[in-house]
């Protein structure tokens, strides 16, 4: 998970309780010049307080919108990487008869799904991507460039010889 969300969200509630504590007060200010029993209280103050707590309270509401769509997003990833997580218990990490590391799905886990080797490297960046192909060598369907060894065959007969030294 990305810690910038959480720091964003952390952000916005520590400067979302600050201008509601600083709201809190004028508004304490504002109740002070009104019960005080002296004369009536000073209009031009009294605006003055008024204004400003208006322009705090929007400020509050404002900050409580963006708390509200931080926290909403990181729940978002939270869930995904929860999804994520489940998806990825299914898989076994094994290793190749050539001692390639891949992920295979459970046969316990298969939920209807055939059997099928995942990569790796795209498993570490959070992504379930299927190896293809038959034979010794296989790919990775999202990158060529993630290749896999799997059995043991001998090099192919030409005219008559082994590989490329017996000429």
């Amino acid at each position: 998970m990305d810690l910038t969300t959480i720091e964003t969200v952390l952000g916005l509630a520590s400067s979302a309780v600050g201008v509601t504590s600083k709201a809190a007060s004028t508004a304490d200010a504002i109740k002070k010049l009104f019960s005080s029993e002296k004369a009536a209280p000073d209009n031009g103050e009294a605006m003055k307080l008024v204004n400003a707590l208006a322009g705090e309270l929007t400020t509050a509401n404002v900050m409580n919108v963006q708390l509200s769509e931080a926290l909403r997003r990181l729940s978002d990833e939270l869930r995904k990487e929860d999804e994520f997580a489940k998806e990825k218990a299914r898989y076994a990490l094994i290793a190749t008869e050539r001692k390639d590391m891949v992920y295979r799905l459970r046969e316990d886990a298969a939920n209807g799904q055939p059997i099928h080797d995942a990569c790796p490297v795209c498993m570490h960046e959070k992504k379930i991507m299927y190896i293809r192909g038959e034979g010794d060598t296989r790919h990775c369907q999202a990158n060529n460039h993630h290749i896999f060894r799997y059995s043991r065959t001998p090099p192919p007969r030409v005219y008559g010889h082994y590989g490329r030294g017996d000429f």
